[in-house]
């Protein structure tokens, strides 16, 4: 039986690697509930109406070594704030956008997001293809990942447990975002319910008024699995998502839980269910 590992043992046990191979080695659009609900988000997002054209700022909260949602972002932001916890989830990252040769290949994500989802093409067999089409698709898809490598401003660490969350540098500290994002990190990280809702809280003070947070994660987890080591989850419920974005001062627009797991994220846990929601803060706040 495996030791359970604290928030703070991610330096030392947590292998990116180990963890983008276990869970997006294969991406398949009809069992992925996450990556639909982020094309379902940012295919209706429209900016905060003060915010200038070429302009939307995004901070991504805990990323880890993945850039899915950033992907998606990518297509309609024009700064991107990448932030992240482990300074080797950050170097995976790093790793990708200087074209390392042994960084994960994000290609096939892209090549659903592009040409799947915003194109409605589905993924090309590249068999029937001539030279000439496949080297259109190419250049079309390498576009799109230069467009993500250009548009990641910086890469910063973050901490729940630090004031402020995140480490920005240069412009950002005095700037805020269109969008926040947290993708599966929150409820790896905090102690309590007292604690996610000020993390949640902390998050919106980086928004401007009208901004969206956008978060999804997994319901009523207490540990997941990164090859053979285990690490703990604070259990969220429903309840305490919703409780915790109002308080916060953010007008839900959505909640959606899936009981449904696919297989890929459920064997390795024992969350009861998955959940995506995003709304705008108030302008009160």
């Amino acid at each position: 039986m495996a030791n359970m590992r604290s928030p703070e043992d991610y330096h030392a046990h947590f292998d990116p690697k180990t963890f983008l191979e276990q869970f997006y080695k294969n991406f398949k659009v009809s069992v992925s509930p996450i990556i639909e609900a982020l094309h379902e988000f940012w295919s209706n997002f429209k900016a905060p109406t003060d915010t200038e054209p070429t302009k939307v700022r995004y901070l991504e909260f805990g990323g880890g070594p993945s850039i899915m949602s950033v992907i998606f972002a990518s297509r309609h932001v024009d700064h991107i704030v990448f932030s992240e916890y482990t300074e080797a989830n950050r170097q995976a990252v790093k790793s990708w956008i200087a074209g390392d040769p042994d960084a994960h290949d994000w290609m096939p994500l892209i090549e659903i997001v592009v040409l799947e989802l915003e194109q409605g093409r589905g993924i090309v067999d590249e068999s029937g293809e001539s030279s000439a089409d496949k080297e259109k698709l190419e250049r079309v898809l390498n576009a799109a990942a230069n467009e993500v490598k250009r548009k990641i401003k910086s890469i910063v660490p973050c901490d729940v447990n630090k004031a402020p969350i995140v480490q920005l540098d240069g412009v950002d500290v005095a700037k805020p975002f269109d969008v926040v994002s947290t993708s599966l990190c929150l409820e790896s990280c905090v102690s309590s319910e007292a604690h996610y809702k000020s993390s949640v809280a902390e998050l919106c003070k980086f928004l401007k008024p009208n901004g969206y947070l956008f978060m999804n994660g997994v319901l009523e987890e207490t540990y997941y699995y990164v090859g053979e080591e285990k690490f703990y989850n604070f259990p969220l419920t429903e309840k305490m998502v919703k409780a915790a974005m109002i308080e916060a001062g953010i007008e839900i627009e959505k909640f959606v839980a899936i009981s449904d797991i696919p297989v890929d994220y459920a064997e390795p846990c024992d969350a009861t269910g998955l959940f995506y929601t995003y709304g705008r803060k108030s302008v009160e706040k």
